[in-house]
């Protein structure tokens, strides 16, 4: 195993351990991953810039767009954090850099399920969740139920966390100073889900798909200048093929030129979530079938958190529709 990667299997449970050095006995070689990791971290904010680029003016509308905001603030916070332990160095350093990955994911792995319940508490809250509210009571309410989630996920990881170095021994005389961190089951249960679950329902219609794909891209070309009905912080547009019906003399046009009937509303969001998140979701499945395992500091990130603010805004317009 390489220290580039820096992680490795650990046990049966869902840790793995993250190789700070390595070194071979006769002095010859030795190797500091601090820079490595700094440069994952890096370019994890990156990506977090480049979701924040499309989502910024959203971000305040609903409490998991709130989330979004401070998982990219703590992100920028840790970066900075290793920063200043790759640039001090490990004896000048107040911290170490396995004292701040050990927390780091901890603290990561325990946000999913309060961050996801919350939000759909906070959508299924709010008979209007499309439009834009500049309500301060809200807005408070969102913030200091973030900071709570963010708090108990401190607590979660003071208690759980495991900050002590090990050191590991290969074949050929290698050693490793590795520091144990933690892998979200709940991020790998959540993409494996929604993967089977929009496969399920591509098979229950795959005899009518091509013939309601061919005219939802043409209706799509025709309405480009239609405000969606409901709109996620990717531009994520579940309306779009709900208005395919459009009114009524164009049904009866469509009737007679195709006869083609409207597909059923949790159909057409499970088409538009698919091919907006189909990638990101071979991605995931992929990593996870390699055995690619990815700590929790890493696997949520803003990316994911749109994926997961998607599926329960289409969760609550399909219970709310008529």
């Amino acid at each position: 195993m390489t220290s580039g990667a820096g992680l490795s299997p650990h046990g049966k449970s869902f840790n793995m351990l993250a190789i700070i050095e390595s070194w071979e006995e006769e002095g010859s070689y030795y190797e500091d991953s601090t820079g490595q990791f700094l440069f994952i971290l890096l370019l994890k904010v990156g990506l977090d810039c480049l979701v924040l680029s499309m989502c910024l003016r959203w971000l305040h509308t609903s409490f998991m767009g709130v989330c979004g905001l401070s998982v990219f603030l703590v992100d920028v916070v840790l970066l900075c954090a290793v920063a200043a332990v790759w640039f001090l160095g490990p004896a000048r350093s107040p911290v170490s850099i396995c004292f701040l990955l050990a927390h780091a994911s901890a603290v990561f792995n325990a946000l999913p399920l309060p961050m996801l319940s919350l939000g759909l508490l906070d959508y299924a809250s709010e008979p209007r969740y499309t439009t834009c509210h500049d309500a301060p009571c809200r807005d408070l309410w969102n913030y200091s139920l973030t900071l709570l989630v963010w708090v108990l996920a401190g607590v979660h990881s003071c208690c759980s966390a495991v900050t002590n170095l090990l050191e590991v021994e290969y074949e050929g005389g290698r050693n490793a100073l590795g520091c144990t961190v933690q892998e979200s089951v709940f991020v790998v249960h959540f993409s494996v889900g929604i993967s089977v679950a929009i496969c399920c329902v591509m098979l229950l219609h795959y005899k009518q798909m091509p013939l309601w794909l061919k005219e939802a891209n043409r209706l799509s070309e025709q309405r480009d200048n239609v405000n969606p009905m409901l709109q996620s912080h990717l531009r994520f547009r579940y309306a779009k093929l709900q208005q395919l019906g459009g009114d009524e003399d164009e049904q009866k046009a469509l009737a007679v030129d195709t006869e083609w009937q409207r597909p059923p509303l949790y159909l057409s969001l499970t088409l538009d979530f698919g091919t907006t998140w189909a990638s990101y979701l071979v991605m995931c499945i992929a990593c996870e079938l390699l055995s690619l395992a990815v700590p929790a500091y890493i696997s949520i990130n803003l990316l994911w958190l749109e994926c997961a603010n998607s599926v329960l805004v289409g969760l609550v317009f399909w219970l709310k529709s008529d």
